[in-house]
């Protein structure tokens, strides 16, 4: 059922909705960028697989988008969780994960209890490639919302190839209520094993943690997770390869 956060809203704009612990080329204040999708539309958050996205609420400073993995699991950017302002992780009580978001209404709230991050990450305010790959992290919930709400099953490498058409979604900073998503960018470079995508989705501050998708003939499908951009503005992904069950384990 769909349920009423007024207050909610209003508390996280007076607070502010684009987090400080972005990469530096999605901290808050940043401007729509020249390459920017104006067109990008909106969708309704109500209907899977969009209701299984969501936003990282950042206790009171700032967000970045998420999205269900698992029953009580979701998958974001690392330097999402990561506290500029002390210099340490965001504990784990203090993130809440909002499903489906739109506008004054949402489909689901739960909070997170633990947090795995990527082996070997370390945050920089620089998107290189060799640390985009490693900035993903698991948000574990107290509540199982992908029980209800559905969640994203992951693609594997051999579905992957340059050309690929995708959709790329988000919460992005100047439609920070409701969820945007551009379709028909296309997968333009694999790096490192098809562990990093490079993709022609262009994206912006918010959209960090945002789910790279396709549409394939057994239903929707996560390719990976946006978590910086080239100066066009083009997406780089983390791809499945990194934290897919088969590669690492989910704790």
């Amino acid at each position: 059922m769909v349920k009423k956060y007024r207050l909610f809203v209003m508390l996280l704009v007076m607070f502010g909705c684009l987090t400080g612990s972005a990469l530096a080329a999605d901290k808050a204040g940043s401007v729509l960028h020249k390459n920017y999708p104006q067109e990008r539309k909106w969708v309704s958050s109500q209907q899977f697989p969009w209701r299984a996205i969501g936003r990282i609420n950042l206790a009171g400073y700032g967000h970045c988008t998420a999205t269900l993995v698992a029953e009580d699991v979701v998958l974001t950017a690392a330097h999402c969780l990561w506290n500029q302002r002390v210099g340490r992780w965001y504990p784990a009580k203090y993130v809440t994960f909002v499903a489906g978001v739109e506008k004054e209404s949402f489909q689901g709230v739960a909070k997170g209890v633990s947090m795995q991050i990527a082996p070997g990450y370390i945050f920089s305010e620089q998107s290189e490639m060799n640390k985009v790959k490693r900035d993903w992290a698991l948000l574990k919930l107290n509540r199982p919302l992908g029980k209800e709400l559905g969640y994203l099953p992951l693609l594997d490498a051999d579905g992957m190839f340059q050309g690929k058409s995708l959709v790329q979604a988000g919460y992005r900073g100047d439609r920070a209520f409701v969820l945007t998503v551009q379709s028909g960018c296309k997968v333009k470079a694999l790096h490192d094993g098809k562990r990093l995508l490079q993709s022609d989705c262009r994206t912006t501050g918010g959209d960090s943690g945002g789910p790279v998708l396709s549409e394939e003939v057994g239903g929707w499908y996560l390719v990976g997770l946006h978590s910086g951009r080239l100066e066009t503005d083009e997406s780089l992904a983390v791809t499945t390869e990194n934290f897919s069950p088969k590669k690492i384990q989910w704790q």
